[in-house]
């Protein structure tokens, strides 16, 4: 492959360097590269090639539009498991009762979760990748270095990477993560040019531990068949609650792979610091340990779980801002999700195809990206910034761990023929009230094209 290019004066109107060949700098440079084919385009990958690893992944009704949009939705839709517009949201049942859960309720949302393997959705999205665009394996950025400029330089940015080559661009995009080294620089800068002593610009740097962790694993359909036939697990979307923990599945791979993600969590090591690698090897036994006391359906799926892995959940701090200069944040970079909502893949695309299109539009030149590029804040961060804080919360209403809900205690009088007291009963409904307001809240939001309205005239303002 390659030496990574530097920035010419002559010829296109800027070079573009996107850090990380997650879903978002995809998704990003297939949109830059749809609206303004001659934009070239640098994708740097951190591993020898696109990482096409991982477990399962949903995306919702509102984000078809942008597929579409793209023209990635036929593809799209070879690899759904579910016919989206027969699907409805996911069931929610109380589990956590050794001899047989109960259904608690069902999120009705207009149009349920289209989830695929997150390896299906990545070559998808590489398979359409611009010709503009130059894929950059092994490319572990560092550093970048801003020129000394007024408000309006076309200076290049210096791109310094962990193999001692460097590269230009005169936009960088940072879609590499929660452990962001573009959000660290960006940061470190914006800190020593801090006037307001009262502000520490440094906290937003490192992520910090929610006190959750999730045990993730992919089971073969037909051994969970052979282990239990009517585990509700093979059909739907399903969420599993209990105190302190819960389990989420769904079927993927056309139902041949069932997506297993096991939440434990325990809010008072919130903030704490986490001691060992983010991502580890979990065993069977340790999952048995977790879920013993969980419904039939649940014990089955743990004892099927072979090689789960272990990832303690992360987030970064609510960012004051996502963009600096000709500098941008997109997706975990800027506001790390955690599975609560499955909203994280939807996020980073409605980020980068609000970020594409205004780099990619007519009226904007080098020497006006920051102003662009300060829209895409603008329109995006607010939203993504409370919905990844909403998704926190979110998990721990799941485990009855939320300050001021019900505990998941099971007793009380006036029990119903399921043996459910009147305590427990009243606080669920408390919680499912708050849980459905937060799901509907999210199903009406605007999508990405209609974001895109709200940022277009923006845009059109700056030149008068």
């Amino acid at each position: 492959m390659s030496a990574p290019p530097s920035l010419s004066e002559s010829g296109p109107k800027f070079r573009v360097a996107i850090c990380g060949a997650g879903i978002g700098g995809l998704v990003l440079a297939i949109t830059i590269g749809k609206y303004d084919p001659s934009i070239p385009i640098d994708l740097y990958e951190a591993h020898d090639s696109i990482d096409t690893d991982g477990v399962g992944i949903s995306i919702w009704q509102k984000t078809h539009e942008v597929l579409m949009e793209l023209g990635l939705f036929d593809d799209f839709k070879q690899i759904f498991t579910f016919d989206p517009e027969r699907s409805r949201g996911p069931k929610v049942r109380r589990s956590d009762i050794r001899e047989g859960g109960y259904l608690w309720f069902q999120i009705e949302n207009r149009h349920g979760p289209s989830p695929m393997h997150r390896q299906h959705m990545v070559a998808v999205l590489e398979k359409h990748l611009p010709a503009s665009c130059t894929v950059h394996s092994k490319k572990r950025l560092v550093n970048y270095v801003e020129p000394e400029q007024d408000a309006h330089s076309t200076l290049p940015i210096r791109l310094e990477f962990a193999d001692g080559t460097t590269a230009t661009a005169g936009v960088l995009i940072g879609a590499d993560g929660i452990r962001s080294a573009v959000r660290k620089t960006m940061f470190e800068v914006a800190s020593k040019d801090n006037d307001d002593e009262k502000t520490d610009l440094k906290q937003y740097i490192d992520a910090t531990f929610t006190g959750m962790s999730v045990y993730r694993a992919l089971i073969p359909a037909e051994t969970l068949r052979k282990e239990h036939p009517e585990n509700i697990a093979l059909k739907e979307m399903t969420a599993y609650t209990g105190k302190g923990k819960y389990v989420v599945t769904y079927p993927i791979a056309k139902g041949t792979i069932v997506n297993f993600a096991a939440i434990v969590g325990d809010p008072s090591l919130a903030g704490t610091h986490y001691e060992g690698h983010w991502v580890s090897d979990a065993t069977r036994e340790e999952l048995v340990g977790y879920f013993e006391n969980f419904e039939p359906h649940v014990r089955s799926l743990v004892k099927v779980c072979d090689k789960p892995s272990k990832w303690a959940l992360h987030t970064v701090k609510p960012l004051p801002f996502c963009t600096r200069n000709r500098v941008a944040l997109i997706g975990d970079a800027a506001h790390a999700m955690t599975p609560h909502f499955g909203a994280g893949a939807v996020q980073a695309i409605d980020d980068a195809f609000i970020l594409g299109r205004l780099i990619a539009h007519p009226l904007t030149p080098l020497s006006r990206v920051q102003d662009a590029i300060r829209i895409y804040e603008e329109i995006r961060l607010p939203f993504a910034r409370s919905l990844a804080s909403l998704s926190v919360s979110t998990g721990w209403l799941y485990s009855f761990s939320a300050p001021g809900y019900y505990d998941g205690t099971r007793d009380g009088d006036d029990l119903d023929d399921h043996g459910i007291g009147s305590y427990e009963r009243e606080g669920m409904e408390a919680i499912k009230r708050e849980v459905t307001k937060r799901w509907y809240g999210l199903d009406g939001s605007k999508n990405a094209l209609q974001a895109w309205e709200d940022a277009e005239p923006k845009l059109q303002a700056l030149v008068g």
